[in-house]
């Protein structure tokens, strides 16, 4: 059910947007940077000044889809969302891409949504 990750510790990914600020020494190694970087080279995303991208109205949901998946099958379905930016970098234009995705998580029930994040602080 949903599209297929490698992650042992979920059943599939969702980013909301892309792009981040390395915020602590975890962020040293960031991994979604070097994808971002090969996966769309010359577009920059990553740092304090670089622009943030919203991720499309077709991928915006497929959350839904599963969810109804999982409905059909009872049977609950993991997400790890944001493995391409982080939900609470405190930037002003993420407030409401930000409030989508909570309106998003409210009307997914049967979905467990795993937010992981290097600033719990802004939760």
């Amino acid at each position: 059910m949903g599209e297929s990750t490698n992650i042992t510790w979920t059943d599939s990914t969702f980013n909301a947007w892309v792009g981040c600020t390395r915020v602590s020494s975890g962020c040293v190694n960031c991994y979604a940077e070097a994808l971002d970087h090969r996966w769309r080279p010359g577009r920059e995303r990553w740092g304090p000044k670089a622009e943030r991208t919203r991720t499309s109205a077709a991928n915006w949901s497929k959350p839904l889809q599963w969810n109804k998946r999982a409905a059909e099958h009872k049977q609950r379905h993991r997400v790890f969302c944001s493995s391409l930016a982080d939900v609470f970098e405190d930037r002003d234009e993420l407030v409401p891409w930000r409030l989508d995705l909570f309106r998003l998580i409210q009307a997914t029930p049967m979905l467990d949504w795993q937010l992981l994040t290097k600033r719990p602080e802004n939760i």
